[in-house]
């Protein structure tokens, strides 16, 4: 079957007669009449009932009919999205984010983008790992940042930068008169931990578990944002664990290396895309290279 073909079928749909479809399509009406006959060989259902002054749809053409259209409707939109790709950046979107992205990362970036593409609107949401990929695979946002590919059938990742996760304590915190500071040392701390379903407390706990018994932190705090997770170590209610996009001047790593946890952050998509969402994705990538989040 050829595109032409289904092309060929509405327009006979839509004028009621072979001779006045041949005539808007620039055909003779053998030519039409011709290709018509392949396309029901191929199907193997005839589609239009031949009368002597007009044709009508047979229950199987009333089906392709459907078919045809959103064929149609595809094949527009890919011209459309073809035609735009060399086009300034332009439409809405909506992003998807965890709150370190949201909060520390996106601002910066996004502020740099819609400067050099004023015609670009975007949104954030923000949610966690879970939220996020429901979100993309229920159609609600266009773009996610994930913590780790997606494995999902249907969505696709690409690398977009890198993080640390780093035990952290006020600078002014006792535990850094010490002249070499081990994981013995935070046995006795209180710890502010993220909530369970939280990406940076799956990562921790997992690089925790490989000490066993060693090392089981007293958790005196969980909670849910990132914000409330740094203020309330910069408070001094325990020491904790951040990105180190989110540190403030407030706070000091607290130098154990067995406790860094290295990890990714991915662009997450769909892999049926709308028209600039492919553009837009190598922005961010390249905004990303050329920015620096950490604080002094």
């Amino acid at each position: 079957m050829e595109f032409r073909q289904i092309r060929y079928f509405l327009e006979i749909r839509d004028a009621g007669t072979f001779q006045k479809a041949a005539v808007r399509l620039g055909l003779t009406q053998p030519a039409l009449s011709r290709q018509i006959f392949l396309l029901e060989k191929e199907l193997g259902a005839v589609v239009f009932e031949r009368g002597s002054r007009q044709v009508r749809l047979t229950h199987e053409g009333e089906v392709l009919s459907q078919y045809a259209v959103r064929l149609r409707e595809l094949w527009e939109e890919l011209k459309t999205g073809l035609k735009d790709s060399g086009r300034e950046l332009s439409g809405e979107f909506s992003i998807s984010a965890g709150g370190t992205v949201s909060a520390w990362i996106l601002p910066e970036i996004l502020k740099k983008i819609r400067k050099d593409h004023p015609d670009l609107i975007l949104s954030v949401r923000e949610g966690d790992s879970l939220e996020t990929k429901e979100s993309i695979l229920l159609n609600e946002v266009d773009l996610g940042i994930l913590t780790g590919t997606a494995n999902e059938p249907g969505l696709v990742s690409r690398e977009f930068l890198s993080d640390r996760i780093v035990p952290v304590a006020p600078r002014n915190h006792s535990i850094f008169r010490k002249k070499k500071i081990s994981i013995r040392d935070l046995k006795e701390e209180a710890f502010v931990f993220f909530h369970p379903a939280s990406a940076i407390r799956k990562a921790v706990e997992k690089k925790i578990r490989t000490y066993g018994k060693e090392f089981r932190p007293k958790i005196g705090m969980e909670l849910r944002s990132v914000e409330s997770v740094i203020k309330s170590i910069e408070a001094g209610l325990g020491i904790g664990f951040l990105s180190e996009y989110s540190l403030t001047t407030k706070l000091r790593t607290i130098p154990i290396s067995e406790l860094f946890v290295e990890r990714k952050f991915y662009l997450c998509h769909k892999r049926t895309i709308r028209p600039g969402l492919s553009k837009l994705t190598d922005e961010l990538i390249r905004y990303t290279k050329g920015s620096s989040f950490r604080a002094g």
